[in-house]
């Protein structure tokens, strides 16, 4: 089999399940008087084909091996390129392959790599720097968070266990522009991991002089994308794209520049909206419920779902499944995503959203085959609550919750606080809120009581979603642990991996599990509510993975 430049998407066994998110309306935010009727049509700065864009978080690295928050993936997109991006729909397209050839077994991937590609540093992009990095990546002293996402690969799950060589990894430079690449088993959805950042290639003439400095600021770091990352010192809130001259296909990039800048304050963000400092400005709560008919409101559904999870390891209070379930009962979803949040959010029923992934044979919703597991019921929560406080010897309880520091993770935080506060007699949460960045270094080092975060969508399959109930994955932060979960995902991935209708009762089995012992407890399923300047042409948005391309971005004139 084979893809050309032109080619959309491909599958071997499985068919690639496309991610259908309905774009369903709403608003997010913050509580000041607005003028929700003026226009911005004229207002914002876009000219000369130069933007500026706000964000919600901090860059955490310029290394594709550690990236591990969607906001920084979202950025490494715009300056870095790997063999596939993603399309306006989700499916992978070729990107620096030019050529890609599939065994009929499904386990050889065969990548012809375009010649004219380039690092911003004059060196050619070649095949090396794809064997170096995915090398890297299951090397166990890099300690890569995605490096369990390469277990298919020939010897990496040996390699990640200390039981072979990096060097021993299946994949190969036949030569400078073919990559060749041996899987365990077939992977339906292998082309789409390939736009995902640690599938990445790296120069590791560049990586190895910089040191343990690689990748701390845009000057230790490369880019082979349409932009180049500039003005990141590691730290700082604002930084910019500026348009690669050298890249492959530069003469189809229309815009110039990209002015970036974190804006956790919705009414900051409005405000230089509305004074024309901002192109694309992020509102929740209040303030975007009063701009729904606004000609530059725009709501962006995710293949994310926002959960409440648990430190099994160091509080043993946890591992009550009354207290659990108590919690998940307490708290009013409708009345989260539709009141507090407004902004396009769904409730959550279960932690695979509707109108994400079909089954390739009945053309069934995963939602829809799950059932609905999360109810509200306050009197049956109160019941289970004292009988918790019974089984666990104690009269009061007290937890720590830890949330992001922007609006909306406030929101929701103060709001989860509030509910189990309210209807517990004798419980005290302790809410905190840190920069995302911190909030997931706690998570990693176990530094927590609770913590409300989420999971999102890569790739345009449950698995995808699923793969955070596994005991080895490393953003499950508890651990979670149920070994029938861990066999049945398990099997999903390896056993029954071209045997559609077991998979995906592997995967519906898995999630009944964790969700009837509360595992996780799914809260809301993510939206995000934007003011875009009605003369930014041609964003791309995607559901899962990087949530922006500016790529054929262009300021209509």
């Amino acid at each position: 089999m084979e893809i050309n430049k032109q080619g959309a998407s491909l599958s071997i066994g499985l068919a690639l399940i496309a991610a259908v998110l309905a774009a369903c309306g709403g608003s997010n935010g913050d509580t000041e008087s607005t003028n929700a009727e003026g226009s911005n049509e004229g207002k914002n700065h876009a000219s000369d084909q130069t933007i500026s864009v706000g964000v919600l978080n901090e860059l955490s690295t310029g290394d594709t091996l550690l990236v591990s928050d969607i906001g920084t993936n979202t950025a490494m997109n715009q300056y870095l390129e790997g063999l596939y991006r993603l399309d306006e729909d989700n499916q992978p397209v070729p990107a620096l392959a030019e050529e890609t050839n599939i065994s009929e077994d499904g386990l050889t991937y065969t990548f012809k790599l375009r010649e004219d590609a380039k690092w911003s540093n004059g060196d050619p992009v070649t095949a090396h720097d794809f064997v170096y990095a995915w090398r890297q990546a299951v090397n166990p002293e890099k300690a890569a968070p995605y490096s369990y996402m390469f277990t298919s690969v020939v010897n990496a799950e040996e390699i990640i266990n200390g039981e072979m060589k990096p060097e021993e990894l299946g994949i190969e430079a036949v030569d400078d522009y073919e990559l060749k690449v041996e899987l365990n088993v077939p992977v339906s959805y292998f082309l789409g991991e390939m736009a995902f950042m640690p599938f990445f290639p790296q120069n590791q003439t560049f990586v190895e002089e910089m040191g343990s400095n690689y990748g701390t600021s845009s000057d230790t770091t490369l880019s082979n994308g349409p932009f180049i990352l500039t003005g990141w010192d590691g730290t700082n809130q604002a930084w910019s794209y500026e348009k690669n001259s050298d890249y492959w296909d530069a003469e189809n990039v229309a815009l110039e520049s990209i002015d970036v800048q974190v804006i956790k304050e919705v009414s900051t963000a409005l405000n230089l909206f509305e004074s024309g400092g901002l192109d694309d400005a992020i509102l929740s709560g209040e303030i975007a419920k009063q701009y729904v008919d606004h000609e530059a409101y725009v709501v962006e559904p995710e293949a994310r779902t926002n959960f409440l999870q648990f430190n099994y390891t160091d509080v043993p209070m946890i591992s009550n499944e009354k207290l659990r379930e108590a919690f998940s009962l307490v708290l009013n979803r409708e009345e989260l995503a539709n009141t507090i949040l407004g902004n396009g959010s769904l409730p959550a029923k279960a932690l695979v959203p509707h109108d994400f992934v079909t089954n390739p044979v009945t053309g069934n919703d995963f939602a829809d085959d799950a059932g609905d597991f999360l109810t509200y019921d306050t009197e049956k929560a109160k019941q289970l609550y004292e009988e918790a406080k019974e089984e666990l010897g104690v009269d009061t309880i007290e937890l720590a919750l830890l949330a992001d520091d922007d609006e909306t993770s406030k929101l929701v935080g103060q709001y989860v606080q509030g509910e189990l506060q309210n209807n517990f007699d004798g419980l005290t949460i302790n809410l905190t809120n840190v920069p995302k960045n911190n909030r997931i270094e706690k998570g990693q080092s176990g530094d927590f009581d609770i913590i409300l975060g989420g999971w999102g969508a890569i790739l345009p399959d449950a698995i995808n979603l699923l793969d955070i109930m596994n005991s080895e994955t490393t953003f499950n932060n508890g651990p979670y642990k149920n070994e029938k979960v861990d066999q049945l995902l398990n099997d999903a991935e390896t056993i029954n991996a071209n045997d559609i209708e077991a998979r995906w009762k592997d995967m519906l089995d898995a999630q009944a599990i964790m969700l009837k012992e509360k595992g996780f407890i799914p809260l809301y399923h993510t939206a995000e509510v934007h003011l875009r300047n009605p003369k930014l042409k041609g964003v791309e948005v995607h559901s899962v993975s990087s949530r922006y391309d500016y790529r054929n971005a262009y300021v209509e004139e």
